[in-house]
């Protein structure tokens, strides 16, 4: 088992991609796009989202060249709400290569900061 953890300022998140429409969609699904545009404070649930992504990155212990790109790992939702991770691709493969086969993930955020845990598991 690797955990990861990762704490991101929202308005220094918005800062960066507010505006930026092809590095939003560089970086996040379409799915997580349309999720996170309707809620009330969209930049909160997108810097959870990409604390997430940072948090698997460092669970998995490698930087983001040797796993892929950051549309390769999607936060998603179960029916309840819950978060759950997807791993596609380059990151998918190497979770594979260092096998991990199953993960969590957990999102909070406030007005300020977002913050994201990761764990990766072993067989």
């Amino acid at each position: 088992m690797r955990v990861g953890v990762d704490l991101v300022e929202v308005a220094a998140f918005q800062a960066r991609f507010d505006g930026r429409d092809d590095l939003l969609a560089h970086t996040f699904s379409a799915t997580e796009l349309a999720y996170c545009r309707a809620q009330p404070h969209p930049w909160r649930h997108l810097a959870a989202r990409f604390a997430a992504r940072e948090a698997a990155l460092k669970a998995l212990g490698t930087g983001l060249a040797a796993a892929g790109s950051w549309r390769d790992i999607e936060v998603t939702r179960d029916p309840a709400g819950a978060p759950g991770l997807v791993f596609h691709g380059g990151m998918a493969g190497a979770l594979a290569r260092a096998g991990f086969e199953r993960s969590t993930v957990s999102l909070s955020h406030t007005a300020t900061h977002a913050i994201a845990v990761v764990v990766l598991f072993r067989a």
